[in-house]
């Protein structure tokens, strides 16, 4: 599928500009990303600060996006159109001006992730798919192959994060190096820490603020445009804070160079998220006053509207205002009721638990959590899943600067276990999980222990950690009825057969393999 398509144009030069002399009507299809480009007569002004821009007129809506700098006085509008139908695309600064036949997005185009006002806490997709997000921690994804020829790579480890269920990609823009001790055993085709490349001028150590690499930038497209086409969200996080990134002075013109060029570069790749910093009122950065005048230049310029959060939840709680979804980093061992507290007290925002202290742990040592074992790790997912809330996974050797990309080429016992979070999204995709929502086992006695979900069919589902040998349900309201009930094997995938029972009284129900976590799904006839 071609998601980014280039219209070809004839430029004509004239005594007061450019205009564009179009054949006939270009085509594109909804949410594919369409480029326009345009010459601007030459100025003083540094080209990187120059944002000119298109503005789009199509069925029953209208919207401008800002151009980007690609050389030589060259810039290009990205734009993907949200709605079939006709539309026309002007430049007012050179007088462009194309006519677009849009076609209805094909069923492998899902659209970008949106929020639904009658379903407010959870997430979908543009097409109407609800969307189970189990994102994937990859900080320094944009290093893979930065200094390659081509992103060979990033298309295994992409492939691989997509083949286990997860649909997306928690990722910097930049990174540089972490602060903390290293892994002697480490090897250095492992290491990505301190690139040559970042996205100004010179380098790190010697920046030349005046620019932007372009050829940083070129990489950047590769990636996002891999993962588009995978169907991969990009939750791209801005900057960072604690991984010593020599950024420039916040609010100065540097600054905005920076910031401004990734947002009218990326913001029509129908699979992004905007997340303004990792930890983003951590490390010196406490500024609030800062973040929300970045969200608000952000909205400025995304004529796209994609999602924006912040990965700092005191920011969150402060100015829910200004986020599409809360983002919440709790270590917590009260996760489960801390998230769901979360859940109760915004009822009209998804909430997405984006660290939660679970590093699976690999065969390099890179950066402690709280809980280190596979199992464990799992279970501080599920635990966020049944207090209606989303959540993200770390793997040692993927999240931060040490990238194992062929993790297949481990021995078994040094592999991430990928494939309990395909389990994971199976499930949770096949029993429709935004139909779901949490009831609070502190006040609601539906079941003896465990955790419980219900949908307004009357259906229930009943997570059980491995401690758990049983659980006995109290649905009073079904009395005398009878239901189907199945379990459902976290760590393996499988299915029990599915039984009827007639309900009753404190009706126990045992799952058929011990001391391993399980799901009870239980269904109203």
């Amino acid at each position: 599928m071609n998601f980014r398509k280039i219209i070809v144009l004839a430029l004509v030069l004239f005594s007061y500009g450019h205009v564009t002399a179009q054949s006939g009507p270009a085509s594109a299809s909804q949410w594919e990303v369409t480029e326009f480009k345009v010459t601007l007569p030459h100025s003083e002004m540094n080209p990187f600060d120059r944002h000119p821009l298109a503005k789009c007129e199509g069925p029953g809506s209208s919207f401008s996006v800002p151009g980007f700098y690609t050389g030589q006085n060259k810039y290009t509008f990205r734009i993907s159109f949200p709605k079939p139908g006709n539309w026309v695309v002007l430049s007012p600064e050179t007088g462009d001006r194309w006519q677009v036949a849009v076609a209805t997005a094909d069923s492998g185009s899902p659209g970008p992730v949106v929020i639904r006002e009658e379903n407010p806490q959870h997430f979908y997709y543009a097409n109407g798919e609800p969307c189970f997000v189990l994102a994937f921690e990859a900080d320094w994804l944009f290093a893979l192959d930065l200094e390659s020829d081509d992103i060979e790579r990033t298309r295994i480890l992409l492939r691989d994060i997509k083949d286990n269920g997860f649909n997306q990609i928690v990722m910097n823009v930049y990174a540089h190096d972490v602060n903390w001790v290293k892994d002697p055993k480490l090897p250095a085709k492992y290491d990505f820490s301190n690139p040559r490349q970042w996205p100004y001028g010179g380098d790190n150590d010697h920046p030349d603020y005046s620019k932007l690499n372009l050829g940083f930038f070129d990489h950047f497209d590769a990636i996002i445009e891999e993962m588009n086409a995978l169907n991969l969200t990009a939750h791209v996080m801005i900057y960072v804070w604690n991984k010593n990134v020599n950024w420039p002075e916040s609010d100065s013109v540097e600054d905005n160079r920076y910031y401004d060029y990734v947002i009218a570069r990326y913001q029509a790749y129908p699979n992004i998220i905007w997340d303004i910093s990792k930890e983003a009122t951590g490390y010196g950065h406490n500024d609030m006053d800062y973040i929300v005048r970045r969200i608000q230049r952000l909205k400025k310029m995304d004529g796209h509207n994609r999602l924006v959060t912040v990965h700092s939840f005191s920011y969150c709680v402060k100015y829910p205002e200004t986020v599409d979804f809360i983002s919440y980093q709790n270590w917590t061992t009260s996760l489960y009721e801390q998230m769901l507290d979360t859940f109760q007290k915004f009822s009209n925002k998804p909430i997405f638990n984006i660290e939660h202290g679970g590093y699976e742990i690999g065969p390099y040592f890179v950066f402690d959590g709280d809980y280190d074992g596979a199992e464990a790790c799992l279970d501080r997912n599920y635990r966020c899943a049944f207090a209606g809330t989303y959540s993200t996974y770390y793997w040692h050797d993927t999240s931060w600067n040490v990238i194992i990309w062929d993790q297949a080429s481990l021995p078994e016992s040094d592999r991430p276990r990928y494939d309990y979070y395909k389990h994971m999204a199976e499930f949770f995709n096949k029993v429709n999980y935004a139909s779901y929502r949490p009831l609070d086992r502190r006040t609601d006695r539906k079941s003896s222990s465990g955790y419980v979900m219900t949908n307004d069919n009357g259906d229930f589902l009943f997570y059980l950690t491995a401690v758990n040998s049983r659980i006995a349900t109290t649905i009073q309201e079904n009395y005398g009825k009878t239901m189907s009930y199945q379990w459902f094997n976290t760590l393996t995938g499988e299915y029990s057969k599915k039984e009827e029972v007639i309900i009753e009284q404190h009706l126990r129900f045992e799952p058929p393999w011990k001391e391993q976590p399980a799901v009870l799904h239980l269904l109203k006839q």
